[in-house]
């Protein structure tokens, strides 16, 4: 019996090793594509959906990536930084804003809440690239915690140089506001 469970724990291990790498600290973004829904776009004051997919982050200029379960408890997560964001009132294209709402993983009856707000925030920051993910290829191809926010900063290379899933710390959006200064700071030299 001892070592089927040593067996299923060595599996456990494995399978929690392959877990973390599908995004690491100074790796790429997996590729994945979204066909159906895909990114908003604002035409005149019409909203419509076309794909998107990885592909379309562009290097040359840093990105900040956010993978977010369409959840209301996603708001309070990515608020904090959100301020602070708007505080430092960055220069227009000095970075990619990046938004991928796992639609998939909206609770029972609230896709059509969440769709709205999707086309309000479109019609508040429409410089923002914002992705309705209906049926959860990010998920799936960057291996991320379900119900939750995760935060990515890519530089303008194209590399990740910043990765965390949930809550936020003050100490982690100082990091991210320091890292994200940086990194325009070396895209435009």
């Amino acid at each position: 019996m001892s070592s089927i469970k040593n067996i299923v724990l060595s599996l456990s291990m494995i399978g929690a090793s392959a877990f973390c790498s599908a995004i690491e600290v100074n790796g790429t973004l997996p590729s994945f594509e979204v066909p159906s829904k895909g990114e908003l776009i604002l035409d005149n004051d019409k909203i419509h959906h076309q794909p998107w997919s990885t592909a379309q982050i562009s290097t040359g200029t840093p990105a900040l990536v956010f993978h977010v379960a369409a959840r209301m408890s996603a708001d309070s997560i990515i608020a904090p930084l959100k301020e602070r964001l708007n505080q430092a009132n960055y220069e227009p294209g000095s970075f990619q804003s990046i938004s991928i709402i796992n639609l998939d993983d909206a609770l029972w009856g609230t896709s059509g809440l969440v769709s709205g707000e999707l086309v309000k925030n479109k019609r508040e920051h429409p410089e923002a690239v914002l992705v309705a993910d209906e049926e959860g290829h990010g998920l799936a191809a960057w291996q991320l915690e379900q119900g939750t926010v995760a935060f990515i900063l890519v530089d303008y290379k194209g590399k990740i140089r910043y990765l965390k899933q949930g809550k936020l710390s003050a100490d982690d959006i100082n990091t991210i506001i320091a890292m994200l200064d940086e990194e325009i700071a070396k895209s435009k030299s």
